[in-house]
């Protein structure tokens, strides 16, 4: 597996650079994860957009969805002139309704999946304290699993399988027993870390601080712990020094054009 940041800030990017998105790939899948402010632009600079299988959008704020509408223009505009064939995977969350009834209309680009129609999982991973129920997919030569977050908006984590290999993605969310769970064991989890230790209060209950993804990490008992999703007038490395306290070194900073590779 393979994953490409294409943007970590929230809920507005630093200048030149892009909110939530992520290209993950695994054999000759290749799926874009978000599609915040100006993460299409950092796509098409590590894969041409033809060659995606489906993209996930987690839930409908903005910093996580917004350059949806540039990846509909270029597909149906590609497909028009016979440079592309397919359309591909767009999997989303059902509310709020108006915007999934807009998105679900796209269908000159978007094969549309509507996460809660998928069918129901009950994930048990080895060594996890509990069960854990998920929505299940396959895309090509990924499985994929989602799993309800406590965030404002409906939305959903992601873990995402192919193999022995292993990645799980929270979103934005505050932490939960189930997502713990669904991360139990992976190579890589890629975490929201939205602040300090002082905005643990403000947070509360939709997202979380650096701190608190390390410690979710940490129960999870991941290998690897990237931290993302980050207040851009914080510097990233009082992110990082808070997280190292909980989990040591075995955490990164998500960064613009970062590869990561496992295992």
């Amino acid at each position: 597996m393979q994953l490409t940041v294409l943007g970590c800030w929230a809920p507005y990017p630093r200048p030149g650079e892009a909110c939530s998105g992520y290209l993950l790939q695994a054999g000759a899948t290749a799926l874009m994860l978000e599609a915040g402010h100006g993460s299409f632009a950092r796509l098409t600079k590590h894969i041409d957009y033809h060659q995606l299988a489906g993209l996930v959008v987690t839930h409908y704020h903005m910093d996580h969805y917004a350059d949806i509408y540039c990846l509909r223009h270029a597909i149906e505009g590609a497909r028009r002139d016979g440079r592309m064939e397919n359309t591909i995977k767009l999997f989303i969350p059902p509310e709020p309704v108006e915007i999934y009834r807009q998105l679900a209309s796209y269908t000159g680009a978007f094969n549309v999946v509507n996460i809660e129609d998928l069918p129901a999982v009950i994930l048990s991973p080895t060594g996890a304290i509990k069960d854990v129920s998920a929505k299940f997919a396959r895309l090509n030569d990924l499985t994929l699993y989602f799993i309800p977050t406590a965030h404002a908006l409906p939305g959903y984590a992601v873990l995402a399988r192919t193999g022995e290999q292993s990645f799980f993605f929270t979103g934005d969310t505050a932490p939960t027993a189930d997502i713990v769970g669904a991360a139990h064991n992976v190579q890589l989890l890629l975490c929201e870390a939205s602040g300090l230790d002082k905005d643990a209060d403000y947070l509360a209950g939709a997202h979380m601080t650096a701190r608190q993804a390390a410690t979710l990490a940490q129960q999870a008992k991941v290998q690897r712990l990237i931290l993302t999703h980050f207040w851009p007038e914080y510097n990233v490395h009082d992110l990082l020094a808070q997280a190292r306290e909980s989990f040591g070194n075995s955490v990164s900073a998500a960064e613009q054009d970062a590869v990561f590779k496992w295992p």
